[in-house]
């Protein structure tokens, strides 16, 4: 006689002592199991991507670059920033300078502009250097010679 008794949870067989396994019964359960559990596994709704483990684990990623002079300078990432810090080393965030503010940190979010200084694309984030001031400030985040610390959020 085949199972008398199944489980609660999958409906597979629970055999009582008196009951005589048949191998139906055996190959019912593998398929059960098997579409139990590749469903489980394929539900992208209840499981993390790749690429959302990685954001889960490692949210940010800090980085040192070196300033070049250039105007305008990309630096790319190896995934879509959606905020960044940068910071100058060894320097205030803000700095007056015979009487023009110099700006040597900043902060934007993709798609949601930041300082004038710094912003996001796509794929890395541009640092502006100005040699001259405008409205009495001037952007100073690729200065050649110094170093910047930069933290990008995933």
């Amino acid at each position: 006689m085949a199972s008398s008794n199944f489980t609660t949870n999958l409906g597979l067989c629970d055999w009582a002592a008196n009951d005589r396994p048949k191998r139906a019964d055996f190959v019912s359960d593998n398929h059960i199991i098997d579409n139990t559990l590749g469903g489980h596994i394929a539900d992208t709704a209840m499981h993390l991507t790749a690429s959302e483990k990685q954001k889960a684990l490692s949210p940010y990623t800090t980085m040192i670059y070196a300033g070049t002079g250039l105007d305008n300078r990309s630096i790319t990432t190896d995934f879509a920033p959606k905020l960044v810090m940068v910071y100058k080393k060894n320097a205030a965030p803000t700095a007056i300078e015979n009487g023009t503010a110099v700006i040597n940190s900043g902060a934007a979010a993709y798609g949601h502009g930041g300082s004038g200084g710094l912003s996001v694309s796509a794929t890395g984030f541009v640092v502006r250097q100005q040699s001259t001031a405008e409205d009495g400030m001037r952007y100073s985040l690729n200065e050649s010679g110094c170093q910047y610390f930069a933290i990008v959020f995933r």
